[in-house]
This record gives C-alpha cells, structure tokens and sequence, in this order.
C-alpha cells in the first residue's frame, strides 16, 4: 500500500515543487570568515543544547581516532574536485520504477539521466500476467538492456505489490503447504471435569498440542477435533485449558492474497524459483545488467502491522517441523511449555523465550535471506532492500527474531526512511541506519541501502519537500545509508527537483562509500533479553508490546541521544561479532572498529561466552559500562552461577541512570566543534586519511570553529554546493540547518 503514495505525491508536483525550490529555508552554501550573516539574530532564541549546559566545556563538542603519522597522506584529497561536483553514478540515487515506459524506454532512459538519477530498481508490471507473459518479458529485457547501455544501473524488485515473498501468488499457488501459519493459543477457563467443547479458530489447521493447568501445574490435555468442535475433558476443581493450533495467516495483505511461510526452506525456494530463475532466463547477460536485488520487507506473520479490531488470541512463529528443529538445536521439547512461553514473565519463561525467538532468527536467517543471498551471489548478483521496522528491538523480535543475524545475510543491508522530514528522522528512525549500517559494517560490507519513501505525512511533506528530502537525507547518511532507492516522486519528474536531490546524495556517497567508520563507542544488541520479554499480544498488533519488551529499547534510545548530542558516534555490537573480536591492548577488535568502549543496555539476559569475554576487556582496561541492570539471567541455565559471579564482580559498572551528557563514556574523539547548535560528529578513514563527517541537528545554521591537533587548516567538503574549500585553522564556518559537511584536517608537511 505504501508503494502507491509517490502517485499522490506526483499530483501536487506542480503545486509544491515551485513553493520547495523558492523556499527561504532552502540549503545555503556554507562561508568562511568574513561572512555577513547576523550571527546574534541567529541565536539568541536558540536554549543551549543539553551538552552545553552539562559539559564541563560550553559550546564544546567533542569527537576515537589517531592522526596519522605521515602528513602528506593525510592532506591528500579524499576526491577530485570534478568527481565530488559531478559524482559518478555509483553514487547517485536509484529511482524505483515498477515497470517499463508505456511510451518510449529510450525517452525515459533519457529523462532518468536529465534528472540525474544513477539507475532504477524495477520489475516485470504488476498485472494478473506478472512474470507469466513472454511479451512482457521480453520488453522487460529491453528496458533493462538500454539502461544498461546508457551507463545506469539496474536493481531488480522483487515482488508484486508488497511484501516480498508471495510473487504475485506465484509462489503458493498449488502449494497450501507453503502459506504462512501461525502457533494460535486458545484460553478455555473452567470448573469440574465435564466435557468441554470450544469452536476451531478462524483459518484452522491442526491442533498442535495443549495443556490443562491447575494450581499452577501443567499436564498434557487430549483434544479431539470433529466438526469445527474442539472437545476435551476438564478435571476437578478450577482449571485452565491451553489449546495451541496450527493456523494460517488470514487477515489480509497489503498487496496479494497468499504469504508465504518464510520459515520454511522448500517455500523460500520455490519463491526463487518463480521469481529469480524467471528473470535469470529472460534477461540477457544477467549477472553484467543487474547489480542487485531490492528485497521489500519480507516477514514472518506472528504479528501484522494491519489487524481488524477483536482479536483476542496470541499467535507465535510456526512452521509444521518448528518443535523438531527446537528440540534438536536446545535439547529439549518446548511443547509442554507453551504457557509459559505464552503467559509467563517467570525466569524460566524469559528464558524459554529467548531461546525460541533465538530459533526463529536461525531460521528466517538461513532459510530466507541466506538462501537468497546465496543464489544472488551464484548468479554474480547481491541481495539488498530491507526489513520491516528495523528501528526497534520489540519489532525485531516477533517479525524475524534477529535483525542483525537476518541483515548480515544480505550483501547491501538497508532501511526505510516512510517520515522523510529531518526532525521525524531523529525523533523515531535513527536507530534503525544504524542497526543497518552495523550490520554491514561489522562484516566488512560498504554499501547500506536507504529507501526514501514519503508515505507518512504526505501532505505535510508535499510543502517543503526538497528541504526535508535534503535533510532526512542528512541523517541517513550520517547513520551510515549511502544508496538511495527512491519513491520520491517530485525527485523523478521535476528537473530541478531531481537534480538537486542526487547532487547531494551522490555527493555524500562519493566521500562515505569505502570509508571506514572509526568509532571506538560500541552499544551491544540486547536482543536475547527483548525476546525473553517479549509475550505475543492478544490483539496480534506489532505496535503493542508489552512494557517489558519495550524497556530496552526506550535504554537503547537515550544512550543514542546522549551520544549524539554529545557528538559521539557508535556502531551496534551482536553477541556474533562480539565473540568473533579479540581483546587487545584495553580495546576489542573486530573487523575495521576497535572498541575502547562498550555499552550495554538493560542486558537481563546474556549469553555467557559474552559475559567472558566483558569480563576479560575489563580486566584489559577496556570501558564496559552496564546501563539499568546488571545481566542477571544466563542464556543457558548451565551457566547461571558463572553468570551471577561475573556480574557481581563487575557490578561498580553499572550506571542505573545514563547522563545526558554522556559523561560516563570517557571517549573522545580528535576533533573538536565548537558551536551553540547541536552539531553530530563521527570519524571516518579513507586512503589512510582522517576525516569526519558533520551534520547540523539544530534548526538553525551552525556557526563553527574546528581544533584537531596538529592541523595548520581544514579541507572541506560541502555536498550541498559540491565546493571544497581549504580554511585556516581558526576560520569560522556556517553550516545551514540540518546539512551535512565532511573536514578534513591537514596537518604541517
């Protein structure tokens, strides 16, 4: 549904484009000393910003990286002068097109580069022939070969309508046994042991076991089906009866009739098959044309963002084989144990839960996205797009239980970017480019994708479109997205629009693709203990988590503010990556980061090869700083005592409250901006050069001067304009509200 908004956005082009382009608050480039702006009229309303008032240092900003030796490596250019005005396609935005031209493909190609587009991500159009018709196919191929030919690039979409994962139908179609089920728990309560009878729930498949409790013990309850009629035996006294059904997901989609299972291997593969093999044979010089494939937010269905009102009845991931697959990996059978799994917030219930969403992220790992990934990679293609809701660990957990181990199957991890207006970015998204980001990052993959889509607040987006698109960009880009797809329709049909739009972006990719992140701030993912918070709600809504779930994540967020407005930057850190570094010199090293710091937020559960490996970077000197509670319950129940020791010998770490100024966390990094405007700092490293990447979170232009040790001057690079202007070390700089700048320190030769 989302996927139709540009078409509206389109409608009010002629209105809202002019408005846009001739807004007074429309980006201005960025001066050195001497400007003339009226620097007391730009901020005399202005609060000080949190860091400023509690900062020992007022105005300061701080942001962990070391110079490099050798000057003339650092002051090399990052990029050409002509390459960072007029940035390659690789770097451009992708507009999303589904379908070929009705008219000329070579007039739209042609329009596509005017408007400085550096490619599409399209596909086979959605009519009741999708990827049926050998005609449409072919033109299809046509389509796909001219843009090639014309120096853009091209990504496949995957689906039909949306989510990905149903191909039009095609891929349940003669195949119930692939559609989407769902563990449904029915709640019977009683008194005496007569027999009870109770009506299937909608979409029944099987009864897949149940209990009957009583005085707070369980024990296995027959129950026979005939008729639409569940029947059983009650028992003496006041009980509870727990039914669990297999039953398949009926609630409607966004887009196609059927969903498929995504849990199950032999459906993902059939939805390959009828999807990708498809393309493969139709398009000449497959792996040379296409670049990648856009995955759109394929999910598991426990819970759904679009529920009718009434449902009582909470629903968990299932597959038919689920409870094998469980027993074999943990060892034992969770089917007695679904009430607890269900009801309980006990010990033994978190940790049921834990390690069942643990299951559920095996699963949706290797048998969706890593068996995706891995045919993209036999035809010399990678798969990119993204999952739903990536901003929040409560979503990551009944949707595919672990996005990170999910994200870091794909080649291009991504996000969405539905609120493209900067302060809704801030405010609800951010978190979400950086689960992204350091999925990639983690693993050493340079390309995160971002879709913008301007589905929230259209209306409101509409009149000032190109300054928000701008400014949401900022953010996204500072978050670590740097490939644009775009449903940003003013962008593909308004010239001024579009240039301007993949200018900027192509510009802030051109210096972030192949750079590295040199944070040294870590905040480590405490998804096993929203998983074992995390009861399945009632009324089957994604947006109605319990209290619990959510803690953690409301953690997670403060830390990310305090870090930010204190210009600190942070990469998420998965329990994978943390037990693949190794601990040296007071740091953990993983991949391109070292850590010197690592939080961790609200960690009731922890697996215990983590928590050794805490307590060993502890003992090595590096800051651990546990934030709310100390973990208190073993992943394991083995290892519950080791656990408890670990924890209570670390305990002088815990923080209950996180400062605002973030002055617990005692990196720094080497270069200061200072400024009265809230100013984002994070370090980066290309060719063997420090530079930082800036962006102004305040509503007003940044006034700033700039302290990095050594530095005689600073080169910058200012998207906005495409300029690179070298400045004296103490010149002042003025960067517009929520734009990005990226310095470049340069050092006596």
């Amino acid at each position: 549904m989302k996927k139709l908004l540009w078409i509206t956005l389109l409608l009010t082009l002629v209105l809202t484009v002019v408005a846009c382009v001739n807004s007074p608050d429309a980006p201005q480039s960025g001066t050195a000393e001497g400007m003339t702006t009226d620097l007391s009229a730009d901020t005399s309303t202005e609060a000080p910003t949190d860091a400023s008032t509690e900062d020992s240092t007022e105005g300061v900003t701080e942001a962990p990286t070391e110079a490099p030796v050798d000057p003339k490596v650092q002051n090399a250019p990052l990029i050409s002068s002509e390459d960072f005005m007029n940035p390659a396609n690789e770097f451009r935005a992708l507009n999303i097109e589904h379908g070929y031209p009705g008219g000329s493909i070579a007039d739209r190609v042609q329009q596509l580069k005017d408007l400085g587009f550096g490619g599409v991500a399209t596909n086979d159009p959605f009519t009741p022939n999708y990827l049926r018709s050998e005609e449409s196919l072919a033109r299809f191929n046509e389509f796909v070969q001219t843009l090639h030919a014309q120096g853009l690039r091209v990504w496949l979409y995957d689906e039909h309508g949306y989510p990905s994962g149903s191909a039009g139908d095609l891929t349940c179609e003669g195949h119930p046994e692939y559609e989407a089920v769902r563990l449904t728990q029915i709640t019977v309560k009683g008194s005496g042991s007569a027999q009870q009878t109770v009506a299937v729930p909608d979409a029944f498949v099987k009864v897949e076991c149940a209990s009957l409790e009583t005085n707070g013990s369980y024990r296995a309850l027959e129950v026979t089906v005939e008729g639409g009629q569940m029947t059983f035996k009650g028992t003496d006294g006041d009980w509870v009866a727990y039914i669990y059904c297999a039953t398949k997901y009926n609630l409607g989609f966004e887009w196609n009739n059927s969903y498929p299972n995504i849990l199950n291997r032999d459906a993902v593969a059939r939805f390959i098959e009828v999807t990708f093999d498809t393309y493969e044979g139709a398009v000449e010089n497959f792996s040379e044309v296409i670049e990648a494939v856009f995955d759109d937010e394929a999910q598991l269905l426990a819970v759904h963002h679009i529920v009718p009102a009434g449902l009582t009845n909470p629903v968990l991931p299932y597959d038919y084989d689920i409870f094998d697959t469980f027993e074999k990996k943990f060892g034992y059978d969770l089917r007695p144990l679904l009430p607890l799994v269900y009801n309980s917030d006990s010990d033994e219930a978190i940790r049921l839960r834990a390690h069942f969403y643990a299951h559920i992220g095996d699963l949706v790992s290797e048998n969706f996205f890593g068996q995706v990934q891995a045919w993209c990679k036999a035809h010399g293609i990678t798969l990119s797009g993204h999952l739903l809701l990536e901003e929040q660990m409560m979503y990551h957990v009944p949707v595919y239980g672990n996005y990170i181990q999910c994200a870091q199957n794909m080649g291009f991890p991504g996000f969405d970017v539905l609120s493209p207006r900067p302060k809704a970015y801030m405010d609800s998204i951010s978190t979400g480019g950086k689960y992204a980001s350091s999925s990639a990052w983690l693993t050493g993959q340079r390309r995160v994708m971002v879709e913008i889509a301007p589905a929230a607040d259209p209306d409101e987006f509409a009149t000032n479109h190109l300054d928000y698109a701008l400014g949401s960009m900022t953010f996204a880009y500072f978050d670590g997205g740097n490939q644009i797809t775009s449903y940003y329709g003013q962008a593909s049909a308004d010239y001024a629009t579009g240039k301007a739009f993949n200018e900027y972006v192509g510009r802030m990719g051109s210096i972030t693709v192949d750079a590295l992140n040199k944070t040294g701030i870590a905040i480590y993912y405490s998804v096993d203990t929203v998983a074992g918070k995390y009861i399945s709600p009632e009324n089957q809504y994604t947006y109605n988590p319990s209290s619990a779930a959510r803690a953690c994540d409301e953690t997670v967020n403060s830390i990310v503010k305090s870090l930010r407005e204190s210009a600190r930057d942070y990469v998420f850190l998965d329990s994978v990556s943390l037990q693949r570094g190794t601990a040296e010199g007071g740091a953990l090293k993983v991949g391109d980061f070292t850590f010197r710091t690592i939080i961790v937020p609200k960690a009731t559960v922890m697996r215990i090869e983590d928590m050794r490996m805490l307590d060993t970077l502890i003992s090595q000197g590096c800051e651990v700083i546990f934030v709310g509670e100390m973990p208190s319950l073993a992943f394991h129940e083995t290892d519950q005592a080791e656990l408890e020791e670990l924890s209570e010998r670390h305990k002088d770490g815990l923080v209950k409250k996180f400062s605002r100024s973030a002055r617990e966390v005692s990196v720094r990094f080497d270069l200061t901006v200072e400024s009265k405007q809230t100013v984002y700092v994070s370090p980066y490293e290309k060719n063997g050069a420090t530079f930082f990447f800036l962006a102004n979170a305040a509503p007003k232009t940044a006034t700033m001067t700039f302290t990095y040790e050594g530095a005689v001057g600073y080169r910058l690079y200012d998207p906005v304009t495409g300029e690179i202007t070298e400045i004296a070390a103490d010149a002042v700089w003025e960067m517009p509200s929520y734009r990005a700048l990226f310095v470049q320190p340069l050092l006596a030769e």
